[in-house]
């Protein structure tokens, strides 16, 4: 084989072997067997199918007890869907919980969700089930009394700073220095925060710097208002706001379920300012970094979070 024939060859091999990895984020575990991915919005469980012996080959295992497994980890994956919380107000079944035919939906959605294995690519025996925090099932768990893109930010109930200006009057830094940011990566680790689907980070005066009000509904179905990540590697952070992004440490976590950030005031002015460059608010190009979960995360955070179910 030439020369100028083999090259070509070999960086297409390249280029095309090695996809560039998914940004998963925070894995939040539920148990042994389900995982929520914060970066991609994906949960999945992973079943044994019963009476699977090591070596006992996938082809002997019997159609009704894989049939059993895949049926128990839809059922595991929809308790995972009614524990993530939405904000620090409710959880995803405390809202389902008023709306039967919402309710309904969400139950048919899981049950009809994407379905791998035995033995295809997870170790022999187990089945897999996942659906994603994305599309069309966000569409149905994100509250339409949510009022995306409003402009207006919420206030906390009690200002945790004084003698500062409001957004309405307060200096909002511009020009080439927010206009380079391509996104916002808020430190909150140490604060033992929860994760949610629509949580808000407000500056020190009290009012909200990002969040519903500032995005699209659309674009938080296909992306998610925020990722979730443990790494702060900036090469691993790129993939959701770029090369340059805006970094700011969290003063502290917001409510009973510390869902929401609090960021230092003068933090607060510049995110609202960078944000509203637009490719910020249009690819919720913002990440909270937060602690690596603990190892007893799974079933223990989710019989919390049933519990908390109805909070308002």
């Amino acid at each position: 084989m030439s020369f100028r024939i083999f090259v070509p060859i070999l960086l297409s091999f390249l280029l095309f072997a090695s996809p560039a990895r998914a940004f998963d984020g925070l894995v939040q575990t539920f148990g042994a067997d389900g995982t929520l991915s914060w970066g991609t919005g994906e949960l999945s469980v992973v079943r044994p199918v019963e009476g699977a012996a090591a070596d006992e080959s996938d082809t002997a295992l019997s159609p009704l007890s894989v049939r059993r497994a895949v049926v128990q980890a839809r059922k595991r994956l929809l308790d995972m869907v009614l524990s993530v919380r939405i904000d620090g107000h409710q959880t995803v079944g405390a809202f389902l919980s008023g709306d039967s035919d919402l309710a309904a939906q969400v139950r048919g959605l899981i049950q009809n969700s994407l379905y791998r294995g035995p033995g295809l690519y997870d170790e022999a025996g187990t089945v897999r089930v996942s659906e994603k925090l994305r599309g069309q099932l966000a569409e149905l768990i994100l509250p339409n009394t949510i009022q995306f893109q409003s402009t207006i930010p919420p206030r906390l109930s009690t200002a945790t700073g004084q003698g500062v200006d409001t957004p309405d009057n307060a200096p909002e830094e511009v020009g080439s220095g927010t206009r380079g940011y391509t996104g916002v990566v808020v430190d909150a680790r140490g604060l033992k925060l929860t994760p949610a689907l629509a949580p808000i980070i407000y500056g020190q005066d009290g009012f909200g710097a990002y969040g519903y009000f500032q995005v699209s509904r659309t674009n938080v179905v296909d992306k998610g208002m925020v990722a979730y990540s443990v790494s702060d590697n900036p090469k691993v952070l790129a993939e959701r706001v770029g090369k340059r992004p805006l970094m700011v440490r969290a003063l502290g976590a917001y409510g009973s379920w510390r869902t929401d950030v609090i960021i230092a005031a003068s933090d607060a002015r510049l995110v609202r300012a960078v944000v509203k460059t637009g490719p910020i608010a249009d690819g919720c190009r913002v990440v909270i970094l937060v602690d690596r979960p603990e190892k007893e995360s799974g079933d223990a955070d989710a019989a919390r979070t049933a519990k908390g179910a109805g909070d308002a």
